[in-house]
């Protein structure tokens, strides 16, 4: 039948519902793809943020544990490389890491004894901390810390002279008119630091190595005193026996190690160490885990967060290089530290659903695998200076 020229037709029930199924076909792939996008840029955000704080943590810690043994640890040969802590009848064994006067309970809920040989603590370069952190993943295991000590530099400590009042348990350092040959001011300084500077001075917390032999900690303010003739600064600074780590202890009989040793006489030659130890802890504030790292007499400072797992192992040099020790007998023949693990997962959670092609409620994650030479270690220990009858000190 023909139609008449003038006469109108609307689609037929078929055509409607073919063009409904395309369109609900067209706006569903829409919606897809809109929803891969914001997925996608959501993955990309996490995995920029991830990568940038990845990249912060992970230069901090090796920069750290490139200056082990720096400056006035006595990494002269394998025969030395270490520092005796207070040890023998009367004494009580030393820990770490404290912030000042406060706790040394920071590890795992407990504070960390020194190693020890034959029954005398040791203050080393470097001291592994196998399995001694928190376990933020059952299957994995407890963590690791590590702790590292070099010389500090910025403060010439040892252009100045000392002197122990052992019935106080002050030290008097005096800076003579007349520089020893042992002042070595830092590049761009032209006359040493006062003790008591606001930025650069003592503060409590801060060890104090004194020779090459004894160890002690700055436990209150820095003072000042009177002048004498040939002179030109005089500070006093407190050494009690007090400190929460036990480093300064009394002098009692048959103890070794001890500042008290000094009494009455010159004290060597002192330099302010830098002590920092890394470790994971969950803040009751955030309920994250968290690298933690904690540097002298200071409270401890987050890293990062989100740091699921940290571990370490270590190679050493005596003669034959020895490598991934997780907990080496000799960590005085420390050269270079392996981070076998630093895992770190993103802030936020994958939200996608369950229906879609992408994993749900995961997260994104990096892991470091790299290794760190102590230069200050690898140098003098590969490359022992001759000192002719050892050991070299």
């Amino acid at each position: 039948m023909r139609r008449k020229p003038n006469s109108s037709s609307g689609f037929t029930l078929v055509e409607m519902m073919i063009s409904a199924f395309i369109g609900a076909i067209l706006v569903l792939t829409a919606a897809k793809l809109f929803s891969f996008g914001v997925h996608t840029a959501l993955v990309t955000s996490q995995k920029a943020e991830l990568q940038q704080d990845f990249r912060a943590a992970a230069n901090l810690l090796q920069r750290d544990i490139s200056m082990a043994g720096a400056g006035a640890l006595g990494q002269q040969g394998i025969a030395t490389s270490a520092i005796g802590l207070p040890a023998g009848a009367g004494t009580v064994v030393p820990v770490y890491p404290c912030t000042g006067v406060l706790t040394c309970n920071y590890i795992n809920g407990a504070p960390v004894a020194y190693p020890q040989t034959l029954n005398v603590p040791y203050l080393y370069s470097i001291i592994p901390g196998p399995n001694l952190g928190i376990t933020v993943n059952a299957a994995q295991g407890p963590t690791d810390i590590i702790t590292i000590n070099y010389a500090d530099i910025s403060l010439p400590l040892n252009c100045y002279t000392g002197t122990l009042n052992a019935a106080s348990n002050l030290v008097t350092f005096q800076l003579p008119t007349t520089l020893p040959a042992t002042c070595v001011l830092p590049t761009g300084v032209a006359a040493p630091q006062a003790l008591n500077a606001a930025v650069i001075g003592l503060q409590v917390g801060d060890p104090i190595l004194f020779g090459s032999n004894v160890v002690a900690i700055v436990t209150g303010a820095v003072g000042t005193c009177a002048l004498t003739a040939g002179y030109s600064a005089c500070f006093t600074v407190p050494f009690a026996p007090t400190d929460p780590g036990h480093i300064n202890q009394a002098n009692v009989a048959g103890a070794s190690g001890t500042l008290a040793q000094y009494a009455g006489i010159a004290t060597p030659t002192a330099v302010r160490l830098i002590s920092i130890t890394y470790y994971l802890s969950i803040p009751a504030s955030t309920g994250l885990p968290t690298l933690m790292r904690i540097q002298s007499g200071q409270l401890p400072a987050p890293v990062a967060e989100n740091v699921v797992y940290l571990k370490f192992s270590y190679d050493t040099y005596n003669g034959v290089v020895t490598t991934n020790q997780p907990n080496p007998a000799s960590p005085n023949l420390i050269t270079k530290v392996n981070i076998l693990h630093m895992s770190m997962r993103s802030q936020g959670r994958d939200t996608w659903s369950k229906s879609s092609l992408s994993l749900y409620g995961g997260y994104e994650g990096l892991d470091l695998q790299t290794s760190v030479a102590a230069r200050n270690l690898t140098m003098l220990q590969e490359y022992p200076i001759n000192c002719g009858t050892p050991p070299c000190l």
